[in-house]
C-alpha cells in the first residue's frame, strides 16, 4: 500500500517509522542503489527494496523525502506513473537559495501539484520528521498536512496521527509558503 521514495539514513527512518505505526502493511522503499538500501535495510522486516519506478508502481500511497532541488526534477521523470496517486510530499527548502527559488508566490508543494496534475499531492512538514525527534522536552513535533484534495489530506492526517506527533490540518497547499519558511529556520 505504501511506497517510500528516499534514499540513503533518511530514507531507512521514514521506512522504519512506517513500518512501526503500520506492521501489517506492505511497504516498499524506492531508491536509486538497491544495493545500499539493502545493507541499511537489514534490521527491518517486511520492507522490499525496488527502483522508484517499481515502488511507484506498485502502490497508491507515495511518501517522497528527498532534498527540495530534487523534488521537481524527480517529478518531470516520474510523472507518468503517479496519476491518481497520493503524493505526500516531505521535502523542506534547506537553504537561502530554496527559499528563495519562489519567493512567496508559491511553495515546493504547490510546484509539485503543477508538475503532478493528475496527483493528489499532500504536504506534511516537519522538522521532527526531519531529525527523527517525535517529542523533544514533553512537546510533540508538529507535522503540518496541506492538499487541495480534502480526502487526501484526511488519509495523510491519519497516516501520521497516533504515534507521537501533533497532527496540524494547515489547510490548502499555498498554506506552504509560510510552513516550508517556519520550519527551515526552526
Amino acid at each position: 500500500m505504501i511506497a517510500i521514495i528516499a534514499d540513503g539514513r533518511w530514507g531507512r527512518r521514514i521506512v522504519h517509522y512506517v513500518r512501526e505505526r503500520y506492521p501489517n502493511e506492505v511497504v516498499t522503499w524506492g531508491v536509486r542503489s538497491v544495493a545500499l538500501a539493502s545493507e541499511l535495510l537489514m534490521e527491518e522486516t517486511r520492507v522490499s527494496v525496488s527502483s522508484y519506478t517499481e515502488a511507484i508502481k506498485a502502490h497508491r500511497l507515495i511518501i517522497v523525502a528527498m532534498p527540495f532541488q530534487d523534488l521537481l526534477p524527480w517529478a518531470d521523470v516520474y510523472a507518468p506513473w503517479l496519476n491518481g496517486k497520493i503524493v505526500i510530499d516531505l521535502s523542506i527548502p534547506q537553504t537561502s537559495e530554496d527559499r528563495l527559488l519562489f519567493g512567496w508566490r508559491t511553495s515546493g508543494s504547490e510546484e509539485l501539484q503543477k508538475k503532478l496534475p493528475k496527483s493528489r499531492v499532500v504536504g506534511a512538514k516537519s522538522a521532527g520528521i526531519h531529525r527523527h525527534t517525535r517529542i523533544e522536552q514533553g512537546v510533540p513535533s508538529a507535522i503540518y498536512v496541506t492538499s487541495d484534495d480534502e480526502e487526501a489530506k484526511c488519509q495523510v492526517i491519519e497516516l501520521f496521527g497516533g504515534a507521537g506527533y501533533q497532527i496540524v490540518d494547515a489547510g490548502t497547499l499555498e498554506e506552504n509558503r509560510a510552513i516550508d519558511r517556519m520550519i527551515s529556520v526552526g
